[in-house]
């Protein structure tokens, strides 16, 4: 949010940088109280989106951040820093899937305390730490305390009125978000309150705005993880109260300049497990507070586990829909780190940061709201998959109506650049742009797909086309009907670590009989294994 909404401020400011930044700031604090104004109000509809939304349109688009932002973000730094960072991503198998922990007996290292251990004596080292950073990074720690910003915030709401067509589509993004978080919570069997969660989520966002805060409170994304790890509601207190205390005393900084990014990478990606047995450090759980503080708030979760729980709560036949559902947070996070993002020349109007090639424009279009062109095309394309030509048409319909209004492929929510392109798409001036992907042509476009799918719907039901198969319907669902149903039975499942996993097939393997089987029996034998 912060991101998204201080740059065309400060970019546009025509004070000094000071200013600009100051102004850019206040926005940011208007744009993140709306935010969570947003929130607040779609909770009245969060039960009603879950009664109807496939459970792979909410799933998909966090595994998306999850193999961009926390996959292949992370996974560069190892790869840039190769004696430091290959090391720390062996360690990280070892520990997590070998079970290795370095240690005396039943006194074990848990697993990203000794990936961090490793990591830190390579980066020293090797001089991928540096002593400056160091020193630079404590003489940030002193008392930086939360002050009041309500005034501030209510005198400058105006500033806010030009990027509304930025802030409403994020507010309706993070909004999304929160019910992918809730619909991953309750596959691993933990059935949050919907209606109160998004309140909450709000509320807490524009508390936070009042005291200065531009980022807004978050439903944590890669719940399974942490409840795999044998975290509950004390781990949340704990990580809340390590928070306050270290941001208040300004030791983030000072941490992340010890911890080198080679080191974490591997950890964000991996995740953070432990068996749960009791015979770990007693500071386990605060080195893994530490880790968390030393990122930014979104990155406190698992690239990976987050892709499995996606993968492993779908059909096999909704794998295509997965891979495409993956592709707009690629894009966004592409653009984000080549240098080639947009840029806006405010005395041309366009974009000096251009490429030129004909895909870099698609790239775009699905980086502008990335999350929710996600969400519409797994639905529309699970949809597809499972022949359920009316809820088809439905999402299309939905895709076209954000389209209409410029929530998703353009940058801002409007009409302004209804049937013209956008300043992004042109090189230098108006008269030198791609005219191939204005607002109005995604609006179209899904409007004929749901033509499309209307067609279809009417072909199968009046039997004018015999090939046309039925739908395919599953058993199980997601929907908010069955909401809070066998949470106990989910719960018992899905809460061994695994190192317990692992102990609990050698023994089960030990107690199969070996008596004589005919052929069938042993090919049983040999799927269950290999299921397992």
């Amino acid at each position: 949010m912060f991101i998204y909404s201080s740059d065309p401020v400060y970019f546009s400011s025509t004070g000094t940088p000071a200013e600009g930044f100051a102004k850019a700031y206040k926005v940011a604090l208007v744009a993140n109280f709306i935010t969570g104004f947003i929130s607040t109000v779609l909770a009245l509809f969060g039960t009603l989106i879950l009664e109807y939304v496939p459970a792979s349109a909410l799933l998909v688009p966090i595994a998306g951040i999850g193999f961009a932002f926390l996959g292949i973000e992370q996974i560069t730094n190892c790869l840039a820093a190769p004696i430091v960072g290959y090391y720390t991503v062996i360690w990280c198998f070892l520990g997590w899937y070998s079970g290795i922990r370095v240690g005396f007996g039943k006194y074990r290292c848990p697993e990203a305390l000794q990936v961090i251990i490793v990591g830190v004596i390579l980066g020293w080292a090797t001089g991928l730490n540096e002593r400056q950073t160091v020193t630079d990074a404590a003489d940030l720690v002193k008392w930086w305390g939360p002050a009041w910003s309500g005034n501030e915030l209510f005198e400058d709401f105006g500033l806010v009125r030009d990027y509304l067509g930025i802030v409403i589509p994020i507010g309706i993004s993070a909004t999304a978000s929160t019910l992918m978080c809730l619909v991953s919570a309750k596959n691993a069997g933990d059935p949050y309150p919907v209606r109160e969660t998004l309140i909450t989520d709000g509320i807490g966002t524009m508390i936070a705005s009042l005291f200065g805060s531009p980022f807004g409170t978050v439903i944590y994304i890669g719940h399974p993880a942490y409840k795999r790890s044998g975290a509950e509601s004390g781990y949340s207190v704990a990580n809340g109260l390590i928070y306050l205390v270290m941001s208040w005393f300004g030791i983030l900084a000072l941490i992340q300049s010890i911890v080198n990014q080679a080191t974490i990478g591997p950890i964000v990606l991996f995740g953070r497990y432990s068996d749960n047995s009791g015979t770990d450090f007693v500071f386990s759980g605060i080195e893994d507070s530490l880790l968390s503080i030393s990122l930014s708030p979104l990155v406190i979760t698992v690239g990976l586990m987050i892709n499995e729980e996606a993968l492993n709560s779908m059909p096999s036949r909704h794998y295509a829909a997965y891979v495409i559902g993956l592709f707009p947070s690629v894009f966004d996070w592409v653009t984000n780190v080549t240098n080639t993002g947009p840029i806006q020349d405010f005395e041309s109007g366009g974009n000096i940061n251009l490429t030129g090639l004909p895909q870099w424009f698609g790239l775009l279009a699905w980086k502008r709201g990335a999350l929710l062109v996600s969400f519409v095309w797994v639905a529309m394309l699970v949809s597809v998959i499972d022949r359920k030509w009316k809820k088809a048409a439905v999402w299309s319909t939905m895709g076209a109506l954000f389209a209409l209004f410029g929530i998703i492929h353009v940058p801002e929510a409007g009409f302004a650049n209804f049937a013209t392109p956008v300043w992004e798409q042109c090189v230098s001036s108006p008269g030198n742009c791609w005219d191939f992907a204005e607002q109005y042509m995604f609006f179209v476009a899904y409007l004929m797909l749901t033509g499309t799918f209307a067609l279809i719907e009417v072909a199968r039901s009046m039997g004018l086309d015999d090939t046309l198969l039925p739908a395919i319907v599953d058993e199980e669902g997601v929907s908010f009907g069955d909401w809070y149903a066998n949470a106990d039975k989910i719960i018992e499942m899905s809460t061994h670590s695994p190192r317990e996993e692992i102990k609990m097939m050698k023994a089960d393997s030990m107690k199969l009989d070996t008596t004589e089987k005919t052929g069938n029996e042993f090919v049983e034998d040999r799927d269950l294994e290999e299921e397992a």
